[in-house]
């Protein structure tokens, strides 16, 4: 396993804002000075340059770019303070603090076991990362990404994750609807999980959404057989919480 770069405080200019769902806007930074260093699936706290929006923690998107480049998925919460002006108040250019990186939802490169990504929302963020850094090393194992969404309209980055699936024989995206009919699969992860993967007694498996989405994630992989061991998991709010109250509550 690779180790984690230390933490630190950098300067960062928003440069891009795109809706990829009615609620989830991604978000382009672009270093303002010495980029950030992070491994694929870690997150960052953010805020404004002149720290008055609280700092909240967004997992990063991308796997690390040479450029220094990061992509955050941030859901608008009306009672948000800070989601609501990253996704719609904050002006392009507007310079930005972000520390990190943080967190231990990290993939173990050398672990020669098919890999499992069960994504919730903008859970999606850190197995993006992971995904796109797997591809990137040319897909030593196997990578499957199952995505529930409520909606086709909330699926986020869907032609992507399409052509990912299409270009590459070792990964294959699954897309699941909670809340519409339409092309098999719909229905819940647990319901789904089953009859696409019956055994992961072999796989590392890493959960990203709300705490209920991962709760009941980790119940049905641990019926499948993951071993504690190969079981990762990352927790998402409605509103990220400070970093401080994620370090406790962190599974």
């Amino acid at each position: 396993m690779p180790l984690a770069p230390v933490p630190e405080e950098l300067r960062y200019v928003l440069v891009g804002r795109a809706w990829v769902t009615p609620v989830v806007a991604e978000l382009s930074l672009e270093p303002a000075g010495r980029p950030l260093e992070f491994l694929p699936g870690q997150y960052v706290l953010v805020c404004d340059d002149d720290y008055r929006i609280p700092p909240r923690s967004y997992s990063v998107a991308n796997a690390p770019d040479p450029s220094g480049a990061l992509t955050l998925l941030v859901t608008d919460v009306a009672e948000g303070v800070t989601s609501r002006w990253l996704t719609r108040d904050a002006p392009l250019g507007v310079a930005l603090v972000v520390s990190g990186p943080y967190g231990t939802f990290l993939a173990d490169p050398d672990s020669g076991r098919p890999v499992l990504g069960l994504a919730g929302g903008s859970g999606l963020a850190p197995i993006l990362a992971l995904a796109e850094d797997a591809i990137r090393r040319g897909l030593p194992e196997p990578f499957t990404l199952l995505f529930s969404a409520r909606t086709e309209e909330h699926l986020i980055h869907h032609a992507r994750l399409t052509a990912w699936d299409q270009d590459h024989d070792r990964f294959q995206y699954v897309r699941t609807l909670t809340r519409a009919s339409g092309p098999p699969p719909t229905g819940h992860v647990p319901d789904v999980l089953p009859a696409l993967l019956p055994d992961l007694s072999r796989h590392d498996v890493f959960i990203a959404g709300s705490p209920g989405f991962v709760a009941a994630c980790v119940a049905v992989v641990r019926d499948l057989g993951c071993p504690p061991g190969a079981l990762h998991t990352e927790e998402f709010y409605a509103e990220p919480q400070p970093w401080g109250r994620l370090a406790d509550e962190e599974v």
